[in-house]
């Protein structure tokens, strides 16, 4: 792939509208040019997005939805995986695109303690939680083994 880069026009922060041709329209919010590499992959892409808007990788995510020019129109087009990131990217290397950013706060609860991906790579080990009352550890490992 070529080295060149790519410009995009990130909208955060504000309501996106999509009606029923796909055409998008944006109300509020902020807006901020990027410029990354052509190569990227939509995981870094989203990286640099989070770091550029100030936000934690940690503790955020987003989701892309890209306006791309179809004819002399626009239409909103989810950038899901490496292959629309493509296809933007090399749209983007020739002309600033508006890419519409939703961050969210990832969520993290104490029973989903869990990657993401953990039903896909399961093992076969069986794991137990044993809840017990008892303050003192060592009580706490010989009623497991009891």
């Amino acid at each position: 792939m070529s080295g060149r880069a790519a410009t995009f026009v990130l909208l955060y922060g504000g309501e996106l509208h999509i009606d029923e041709k796909f055409a998008p329209s944006y109300s509020g919010g902020r807006n901020r040019p990027l410029h990354v590499p052509r190569n990227i992959k939509l995981e870094q892409l989203k990286l640099r997005i989070l770091r550029a808007l100030k936000y934690d990788p940690t503790k955020f995510s987003v989701n892309l939805i890209c306006r791309v020019p179809v004819g002399n129109e626009f239409v909103a087009s989810h950038v899901e995986d490496d292959d629309v990131c493509e296809v933007l990217l090399c749209q983007a290397a020739t002309e600033f695109l508006i890419m519409y950013v939703d961050v969210e706060e990832k969520i993290v609860s104490e029973d989903n303690i869990e990657p993401p991906n953990s039903e896909r790579f399961g093992t076969s080990t069986q794991v137990e939680r044993v809840q017990v009352a008892n303050t003192s550890r060592f009580e706490a490992i010989e009623e497991v083994h009891h």
